[in-house]
């Protein structure tokens, strides 16, 4: 008998709303919701890695590098031959630039792992010119090499390359600016359908208590009275629907977390790839986990909000 007090109402909104219909549906919003927010959160934070990293770097291409530099005579006043070459001249002017925080010259066996994606073997076994390749970190207050640098080291090898990644990191950021927008509309979409679900059930709820709510308003209930015990209603369905949808989510975020170990910065992350699920369930941000937490409570604001307005805009129409 207490069960059954506790579970029923003069509305009875338990039949009119069943929770078998609007929790799946608020749920599964729920979940696309929660991927879609995740993804953004990704992009968002593979770009500013990219521009913290990646694109304060600068690499230099320095063809045949034990050749003379150009901006030296062949032999000095004493005309004894100049023993320094261009690779040693440009390490010389780079030591002493205080733009950079560090270079590092790449060794043959780095330039062979840098290549073997395309070439498949070696270097050396093409006997092929390999030109000299320093890979420069700027500070942080610099984004570019200054103009007199790139003039001093263009006088000591005319033909030097410098690739500056600043190109690609606009590129990035303009993509997870658009992979942003297009979450937020995403998420606008599925508000919306979670909106619509809630109203249609609500209306349909309406509906089957049209007679019950029609003797409550000519006893003197009040339009607040009946909107409230609706929107009560629809938002705790939609809140358990949220909770749902927000617990669901998380294995398949830990999952694409697995899937994106080999972008992370962490140089060890094949060693990452075997440790248990719960260390990716400790590692994720704390701005996803929080997530987990607003989104029931979201859900919660939307079914009380959208059920309140569709009780009023019922009620005055209701002949």
């Amino acid at each position: 008998m207490l069960f059954k007090y506790k579970t029923s109402d003069g509305l009875k909104l338990h039949r009119a709303l069943p929770g078998q219909f609007l929790i799946p549906l608020v749920a599964a919003m729920t979940f696309l919701a929660a991927i879609t927010i995740a993804g953004a959160y990704a992009s968002q934070q593979l770009a500013t890695r990219w521009s913290a990293g990646a694109a304060s770097t600068i690499i230099l291409q320095i063809p045949q590098p034990n050749d003379p530099p150009a901006n030296s005579d062949s032999k000095n006043k004493d005309k004894t031959p100049v023993t320094q070459t261009k690779i040693q001249a440009i390490i010389a002017l780079l030591s002493t630039s205080k733009e950079l925080s560090s270079f590092h010259r790449l060794t043959d066996q780095e330039i062979d792992t840098l290549l073997a994606p395309w070439l498949h073997e070696s270097i050396q076994s093409f006997a092929l010119p390999i030109p000299a390749i320093i890979e420069l970190h700027l500070n942080d207050d610099s984004n570019h090499l200054s103009k007199e640098l790139k003039t001093a080291m263009q006088e000591i090898v005319p033909g030097i390359m410098i690739e500056q990644s600043n190109f690609w990191n606009q590129r990035l950021n303009a993509l997870a600016n658009s992979l942003q927008t297009s979450a937020f509309i995403s998420l606008l979409i599925v508000i919306s359908v979670a909106a619509s679900v809630i109203a249609l059930s609500t209306r349909t709820g309406l509906m089957q208590c049209r007679q019950t709510i029609e003797i409550l308003h000519n006893l003197g209930a009040s339009d607040g009275y009946i909107a409230f015990r609706f929107a009560k209603r629809s938002a705790r369905l939609a809140c358990i629907g949220g909770g749902i949808g927000s617990f669901f989510s998380i294995p398949l975020l830990l999952f694409l977390t697995y899937l994106s170990l080999p972008f992370s910065s962490d140089p060890n992350w094949q060693a990452l790839a075997n440790a248990g699920w719960l260390y990716f369930l400790t590692a994720m941000p704390l701005q996803l986990l929080v997530l987990f937490i607003l989104l029931p409570i979201c859900n919660y604001v939307i079914g009380w909000i959208t059920t309140t307005f569709i009780v009023y805009f019922w009620l005055r129409h209701l002949t």
